[in-house]
């Protein structure tokens, strides 16, 4: 059974790269930045080897849907943190 998650140094530093602070993981920047990386994760590694997984399907949804509510957050509230979020994570081309 293979288990894929995030280690907590990735998130670190995509809390220093998105957030201003290795310790500050609860802006929605750096939630955004976290989400991506598991997306890209899933996609990449787990439903490659797992294609029929439907409950993973599922969960990755719910990941694309969180992700999708925290940029409208950031787009209403806070242009230029969007703006620099959706450009280095390359979204929304």
């Amino acid at each position: 059974m293979h288990c894929f998650f995030i280690a907590s140094e990735p998130t670190y530093s995509s809390a220093a790269a998105y957030g201003g602070g290795a310790g500050n993981t609860g802006c929605a920047a750096v939630q955004v930045a976290i989400i991506t990386e598991r997306i890209n994760r899933l996609r990449s590694l787990h439903f490659n080897m797992h294609a029929g997984d439907r409950h993973g399907h599922r969960g990755l949804q719910c990941l694309i849907s969180r992700r999708k509510r925290l940029l409208s957050y950031l787009r209403k509230r806070r242009r230029a943190a969007y703006a620099m979020v959706v450009n280095r994570l390359g979204l929304r081309r």
